[in-house]
């Protein structure tokens, strides 16, 4: 008889979340690094939902395809209807499916599409098409046929096309009858608005990645090096707009699926509500860091990217900025935390969290006690996640001297957190060691949610970022603290709905700690370390755009903090 033991297993803490979801529609591709395999990887790794549908199987690896076995139309057909079934129909608010992604259409698949261009359209999705014509390693993907579908119905509906130089002159060819020259990125400009005319999509992003350009951009020799740039030009219809994305050119073997998983990273920022401003350089730079991140080669042909390099989609952005943006900050708003508490964007956030009822209930003795006690019990988690949020802002600090400070506030955390924990327990018997047997030291949604968010920030962010993200923890108390002692002041001194002075005593204690001299030194100093970081880098118009989402996304976690115990009274 063999030996039996039991293991058992915690039950999973977690929080809910909404996942956006992206259709694909393409070809397999048996080595995985391009078609539908990529694309699924890729919009996994951006934590959006893909689905998918089969135009062909394809017997292919990194040097080659060999044959490809296209799926019939009726099976596409249903394939198609399962999917708006269960993703679109039936749902009160919001549907999940968000984009529609294509890559290498048969003619059946291309058919079945355009039946559902009209259904597409009405239902607010959005379409990203990627024209695969020709694999990396020459062989022709797409018939005749399919093409004209294509510019029949399908492009005229695209929200974005995204064909690389090869594919965008074959399509001009189809149309024109010869395509143009092109020897500078200004004939590429004139090719991108050019084609989009023929195509007539909304917006067209003409991929560049195989082409090298000089800084000054003219083509580059065979022999050039040195720094040399590729070029990635949107056009977008609407507001008759021409951007070039410029970034460095790599030079790398790991080049199989490039164009599926740019497109596919586009179709993921879009469906998670990324403009095309916000989602291309983010897409471009996750394609390159995957290009650049395995050590060794996968295949024996071009090698695949790493497309499971998620801990690299960074919500910061990638674009350089200017240094003379911080600066600029900082003498219209007297400092960084200003301009961020007064954003119209966070300004009426700013003030429900910091004249948040939970303080105002507190400073007049509404509150019942054993809400406060729950308050606390839900900080103290919280605390331990602050904590451990400064140590990843420790990990990516710029300066020796960031290392110590980020040292030093995990130190007082933890001081603090001691006290806390050694007052409670004595006074009333709150026991943070055997937090098993009181469900109230469980962490609650919204404490679970808010620590979530800091912990995706401090793995995703660089040292601003995190610093962003942790602001309003710090600075918000400050505010709160002088709202509450304000209204302190006025209150009558009635216990209010407390057993006790020592309770109404414990309220006043903790108005007072967050007015007191060593919490406005804090306060002060990390006015002053947010002024000093944003002033001393480059800074984006978009970047500024991502850092005030984040200040404004941890304000809402505050109040939903607060919410939690204040809402229980109703």
């Amino acid at each position: 008889m063999p030996t039996i033991s039991y293991v058992d297993l915690l039950s999973p803490q977690v929080t809910t979340r909404s996942l956006p979801a992206v259709l694909t529609i393409a070809g397999s591709d048996s080595s995985g690094g391009a078609g539908i395999e990529a694309d699924i990887k890729t919009i996994n790794a951006h934590e959006v939902y893909g689905l998918t549908c089969i135009a062909a199987l394809t017997a292919q690896n990194t040097s080659g395809v060999e044959a490809v076995e296209k799926t019939p139309i009726e099976h596409l057909r249903k394939i198609l209807k399962k999917n708006f079934d269960d993703y679109i129909e039936g749902y009160d608010g919001d549907h999940p499916l968000k984009v529609v992604k294509t890559g290498m259409l048969t003619e059946e698949a291309a058919s079945v599409l355009s039946e559902n261009i009209d259904y597409l359209n009405k239902n607010g999705i959005k379409i990203v098409m990627d024209p695969v014509m020709v694999s990396t390693s020459g062989v022709t993907l797409t018939n005749n046929k399919a093409v004209q579908l294509c510019f029949d119905k399908i492009f005229p509906s695209t929200f974005l096309c995204t064909p690389n130089f090869v594919e965008a002159l074959s399509l001009y060819e189809a149309k024109q009858g010869k395509a143009p020259e092109v020897s500078k990125i200004a004939d590429v400009e004139k090719l991108t608005v050019e084609l989009q005319k023929i195509l007539k999509c909304n917006n067209i992003l003409l991929k560049g990645g195989h082409i090298p350009w000089t800084r000054n951009g003219e083509l580059a020799g065979e022999k050039e090096s040195g720094d040399l740039v590729i070029a990635d030009v949107l056009y977008e219809k609407d507001a008759d707009k021409i951007t070039i994305f410029r970034s460095p050119y790599i030079v790398s073997s790991n080049t199989h699926g490039t164009g599926c998983t740019l497109a596919s990273s586009i179709a993921s920022n879009i469906a998670k509500g990324l403009s095309l401003q916000r989602a291309i350089p983010l897409s471009i730079n996750y394609v390159h860091t995957g290009m650049l991140t395995l050590a060794s080669k996968l295949g024996h042909g071009h090698g695949p990217v790493d497309h499971t390099n998620a801990g690299n989609i960074s919500f910061q952005s990638v674009i350089k900025g200017s240094s003379t943006i911080g600066r600029d900050l900082k003498e219209k708003h007297g400092d960084i935390l200003a301009f961020f508490t007064n954003h119209p964007l966070i300004k009426e956030n700013w003030r429900r969290y910091v004249e948040h009822p939970f303080v105002e209930l507190v400073a007049t003795n509404k509150l019942p006690f054993e809400k406060f006690l729950f308050y606390l019990k839900q900080d103290f988690y919280y605390l331990i996640n602050y904590a451990q949020i400064h140590g990843l802002a420790a990990s990516v600090a710029p300066s020796y001297k960031q290392i110590h400070a980020q040292a030093e506030v995990i130190d007082s955390i933890m001081k603090e957190l001691e006290r806390h924990k050694i007052k409670l327990l004595k006074k009333y018997n709150v026991d943070f060691d055997r937090a098993e047997l009181d469900s109230e030291l469980q962490p609650a949604k919204p404490c679970l949610a808010y620590c979530d968010y800091l912990l995706r920030m401090g793995k995703t962010q660089d040292f601003l970022g995190i610093k962003v993200a942790l602001a309003p923890c710090l600075h918000g108390y400050a505010d709160a603290g002088i709202f509450g002692k304000a209204l302190r002041k006025k209150h009558d001194g009635s216990l209010g709905v407390l057993s006790s002075e020592d309770e109404s005593n414990t309220y006043a204690s903790w108005l007072d700690d967050y007015t007191s001299d060593w919490y406005n030194e804090a306060n002060e100093l990390g006015k002053k370390v947010l002024d000093d970081i944003v002033t001393s880098i480059d800074l984006s118009e978009q970047r500024l755009e991502e850092l005030v989402t984040i200040f404004n996304d941890v304000t809402k976690l505050e109040i939903a903090f607060w919410d939690e115990i204040t809402e229980s009274l109703k």
